[in-house]
This record gives C-alpha cells, structure tokens and sequence, in this order.
C-alpha cells in the first residue's frame, strides 16, 4: 500500500486538503462547537442550473449553505418577468429566515450557477439555533445583508443603466463563484436583470467589443475586473462594503 509519504518522494503531488467547512464564509464564521454540530448529519450536495430550491409563499424543507454554487432570489410581480432581488453565494445562505422561525418564503429560490452546497435540515437547524446563541446572532445579521443588498438591488434597477447593472451583475457572480469563467446565458443575466434578452445581448455585444469579457455558448470569461468595475454603479462597492461590515457587527 502506498503512503502518503511515499507519494510526496515519489514525485507524484499529494492530493491537496481542502476544508470544506470553511469554503462557506458563515460557516467559518462560527466557533468550532457551533460548528461542528450544524454540520453533523448535513450533506454535501450538486445543484443543477435551474433547479428551484424554495418557492415564493412555501416552507423550506432544507438550508443551503452554498460552497461554489451560486443562488437567485427572484421576484415575480403580477403577469411581470422575473426580476432578481438576491443573489446568493458561499458568502451567504438560503433560509435565514426560516431557521429564526420564518414560516415561508418571500421569493422564489433557483440555482444559477451549479455547483455544490450544505445542505442541512431546516427543523434541525431550528433546534440548532435555540440551543447555539451565536447562530442565532449570525443568521439575524446576515437577514440584516440580505435587506440592504435587497433595497441596493432595486434601487440599482429603477435609477441605473443597463450597462451599469449588467457590469455589477458579473462582478457579483464573480466573486459568488470565485472564478473568472462564469456559466451564464443571456435569458438567465436578462431573466436577473428583468430585462429583454435582446438588449442583454447589445449590451454584452459591447463589453466584448471593448475587451471586458469574451462570450462563447452560454459561457463568460472576464478578462478585465477592473474595467467592468469601472463600468458598473456604485451599487456594486456598496453591497460588499455592507457585507464587511456585517461580518464584524
């Protein structure tokens, strides 16, 4: 049987160890106690494109606490598209509110970036909160991110332009999937944005043109961070300058 020591010798790099309790900045927020006990008996589930995870006015059966997947939170007014009103990444959670005691959800919940998540029991996690102070403490804050990146949100879609929101779009997702090379499709940034696919293609059309991505079937590759930071509105600075105060409240 071969060693992890032999393999070092061999050459051959070890696997790397990656700890996956931290790859969720919520989950590494809390003590190691608090820790250990959400995810005892949670699961390390892949969630697909598309796939919805809560539903507008329905309970949640489960948590999710994104490790590399990414989350819309979307409203959907009277005959209206959809509009996006959150999006959530490793940094964040879906179901703060219902681990306080919250009986529904306000909007409907679907992946849009696939990729992997903790997956806890909402009910156990209820317990888990009477019983933990400091989860408790941290899911109330983190609802106190989820309003304010809400009310930036639409108010970025009422007063701002649509290069301004498409360039705050992809710097969002981003950071939520922690790569350059991003999975989206124009129906899925128009459906986000409440906008017609048509101008979402305009407008992409030109970031391309000026060298801030390079589009190709349904996949995005920045190229230029800082010129789409400087394309985008200030909304952009602002939502993670609220999340950094947040995490220290």
């Amino acid at each position: 049987m071969t060693t992890h020591n032999q393999k070092a010798l061999s050459g051959t790099p070890p696997e790397p160890v990656i700890d996956l309790r931290l790859a969720n900045r919520l989950l590494a927020q809390l003590d190691e106690a608090a820790r250990h006990n959400l995810l005892t008996g949670a699961e390390l589930v892949e969630v697909t494109e598309l796939q919805q995870l809560g539903h507008a006015g329905q309970s949640l059966e489960w948590v999710y606490f994104p490790v590399d997947c990414m989350v819309s939170l979307l409203s959907r007014p009277l005959g209206q598209r959809h509009f996006e009103i959150g999006l959530i990444g490793f940094e964040g959670m879906l179901g703060a509110g219902q681990a306080l005691g919250v009986s529904a959800c306000a909007f409907d919940a679907v992946v849009t970036g696939p990729g992997r998540a903790w997956r806890v029991e909402l009910l156990r996690l209820q317990q888990l909160t009477l019983r933990h102070s400091g989860l408790n403490r941290l899911f109330i804050h983190y609802l106190y991110f989820e309003l304010s990146q809400m009310g930036l949100m639409a108010a970025c879609g009422r007063f701002h332009s649509l290069a301004q929101r498409l360039a705050r779009l992809l710097l969002m997702c981003q950071d939520r999937m922690r790569s350059a090379d991003l999975r989206l499709t124009h129906e899925t940034m128009a459906a986000a944005l409440g906008m017609r696919r048509v101008g979402v293609t305009l407008q992409a059309g030109l970031f391309q043109d000026q060298g801030l991505i390079q589009y190709s079937r349904g996949q995005i590759l920045v190229l230029d961070r800082s010129g789409l930071q400087h394309a985008s509105c200030n909304c952009y600075a602002l939502e993670r300058g609220d999340y950094e105060h947040m995490l220290k409240l």
